[in-house]
């Protein structure tokens, strides 16, 4: 009895050590507006067996997020290494393991379902695909080679659908576009269906028949920063806010500066940055997600920095852009740079008088 209670205090002390719990959500199948200091698209998720959907507004690392999809996941909450900037959580997350996918019916504008098998028979050399409107009166997308349009009725269970005859353009198709087209257009037009799920995978089914098989995915979206939201309106992203703008770097490591000449410029139409690193000119290219960075190609002046600190302040600036697993994330006119562990390294801010 005895070991057994020490056992239990040791990992007790071992999680106070550490600060770290594991959380199980339940992701929604689509991102909502949302806003904290700025505007943003936040995950809809229930913790630990919650029946109410709330907002989430933190970056979960290590998982890739497809709209239409509900998750079921274990989530790793860690405390957020000092200092926590303004605005942001005290924690970090980052997947642990994914329990389930489920694709679900969505009306985002992000979600498109891609027909990977229709009447039995793979889909192959033929874009067929669509979305859901916000409403679900009505479906739009990708015939094969032309664009169609019709519309549904569904039930509020999301379990059966009703596709009315619809229109679609009238491009030339190459003739397996063409033949896949008339059959997608056929197989779905007056028909009635009812929605099943398997695995990851959607499964319409006429007079108990499969006809169409559909995988969730994003639509995709223009490069950054012309990014947009699940509610088609442009996003502020680190990218296409801080654009064109001059960002001066008031802090390092935890630790502020004063009076430092490095600073970043970002163009974001190719993709590149110039600035400098306290000392010396620096220009490089710009790799970007939606919340990570990569510095690549950067190169440097060669001048010598006499201050023994703007040297050493220089050495670790150009350490850090070329470190790997950078995230960002920013609040008013903060741009913040975090190392793959989740601690803060560079912060920047938005100088008005550039």
């Amino acid at each position: 009895m005895k070991s057994i209670g020490l056992l239990m205090m040791l990992l007790l002390a071992q999680t106070m050590v550490f600060g770290q719990k594991t959380i199980r959500m339940t992701i929604k199948e689509e991102c909502v507006p949302c806003r904290r200091m700025m505007p943003m698209t936040c995950f809809q998720v229930q913790k630990d067996g919650s029946k109410t959907w709330e907002l989430f507004y933190e970056k979960i690392k290590g998982f890739d997020y497809v709209p239409g999809n509900r998750y079921v996941i274990d989530v790793i909450e860690t405390e957020r290494p000092e200092p926590v900037p303004q605005d942001l959580s005290r924690y970090l997350y980052k997947l642990d393991k994914v329990i389930s996918v489920t694709p679900m019916v969505s009306g985002s504008e992000g979600t498109i379902y891609k027909v990977i098998r229709m009447n039995g028979a793979q889909v192959v050399n033929a874009d067929v695909a669509f979305s859901f409107d916000s409403t679900f009166q009505k479906i739009s997308g990708k015939s094969g080679c032309n664009s169609f349009m019709a519309s549904i009725k569904m039930n509020k269970k999301q379990s059966k659908i009703c596709v009315k005859a619809g229109a679609a353009t009238k491009m030339a198709c190459p003739d397996v576009q063409s033949n896949i087209e008339d059959e997608f257009l056929k197989s779905i037009s007056n028909k009635k269906f009812k929605i099943s799920h398997e695995g990851n995978l959607m499964i319409w089914k006429a007079k108990k028949k499969e006809v169409l098989v559909l995988e969730a995915g994003s639509k995709p979206t223009p490069q950054d920063p012309q990014a947009t939201n699940g509610g088609g309106r442009p996003e502020k992203t680190p990218w296409n806010y801080f654009n064109q703008q001059t960002l001066k770097l008031i802090q390092m490591d935890g630790v502020s500066l004063k009076n430092s000449n490095a600073a970043l410029k970002m163009d974001m139409s190719n993709n590149s940055f110039t600035g400098s690193n306290g000392c010396n000119r620096i220009s490089g290219t710009l790799a970007t997600t939606r919340n990570t960075v990569a510095f690549m190609d950067v190169i440097s002046t060669k001048m010598a920095c006499v201050d023994e600190l703007v040297a050493s302040n220089e050495k670790r600036f150009m350490e850090i852009l070329g470190s790997k697993g950078l995230t960002v994330d920013f609040a008013e006119q903060v741009f913040n740079i975090y190392d793959s562990s989740g601690k803060l390294v560079l912060m920047f801010a938005a100088d008005a008088t550039k």
